[in-house]
């Protein structure tokens, strides 16, 4: 099998490869596609991201109703009331606005742990000697 070299430095291409396999290098590019491409200084998404997200919107119109807004209020207290710790959080985030996470003490903090225990039982060491 006779191999020779392809044009412009490129691989060695066999005698028997088909004619329609695509050569790499130069490739001309389709035709039209030229109307497709982005223009310098063009954006790809001119509107933008959407400014709200489908769920957000469907529950803007369920909760637009007070009847609404009341039963999902009546709903979480009744949660918080049975002892979800996380429904009386989101009450109390909502109606006293969050916790901020920040340490107020801002530095030269001293903290003293102290650890009591038993003392551990020793063994009787006159018992070992008469067995």
């Amino acid at each position: 099998m006779a191999r020779t070299m392809g044009s412009q430095g490129q691989a060695p291409v066999s005698s028997t490869t088909p004619e329609n396999r695509r050569k790499t290098g130069s490739q001309t590019p389709v035709a039209g596609s030229e109307a497709t491409r982005w223009k310098p200084g063009q954006s790809g998404n001119p509107g933008g991201r959407p400014k709200k997200k489908p769920l957000t919107e469907a529950l803007e119109k369920i909760y637009s109703d007070p009847e609404e807004c009341m039963a999902a209020a009546r709903a979480l207290a009744k949660k918080a009331r049975a002892g979800s710790i996380t429904h009386f959080q989101e009450a109390a985030n909502r109606l006293e606005g969050r916790v901020s996470d920040t340490d107020e003490s801002r530095g030269n903090v001293t903290f003293n742990v102290v650890i009591s225990a038993p003392r551990p039982h020793k063994p009787d060491d006159d018992n070992k000697l008469h067995d």
